[in-house]
């Protein structure tokens, strides 16, 4: 399984939509009844579905989708740890920095 978006009918951010896929609540009604919760999966296969899994869909994985030496260091710090939060709280995280090839994009230097 990869993860995407339906730009521009909703958010390209992987966050809500990571948050979504779990949840199975819309973005529009985050308090709201759970759409076929029985769909939903676990945060752990979302992480991979827009990291490696992306990565080997692409028949790249052995470039990117994982921190691994020798890959291209593309990646983002957010400013909370996915895993340790409630899954309701992860559309509010934020990105603080992204690095590409190891260099750091964002926030410019």
């Amino acid at each position: 399984m990869v993860g995407g978006s339906d730009w521009s009918v909703t958010s390209m951010n992987p966050l809500p939509a990571i948050e979504i896929a779990v949840t199975r609540r819309g973005a529009r009604q985050p308090a709201g009844p759970a759409w076929l919760p029985q769909e939903g999966v676990s945060l752990e296969a979302m992480l991979l579905a827009y990291t490696i899994n992306g990565a080997r869909l692409q028949l790249h994985d052995d470039e990117v989708g994982s921190i691994t030496v020798g890959k291209a260091a593309d990646l983002v710090v957010l400013d909370r740890d996915l895993l340790s939060i409630p899954v309701v709280d992860i559309n509010r995280a934020r990105v603080r920095y992204t690095f590409l090839e190891g260099v750091q994009v964002y926030p410019p230097l």
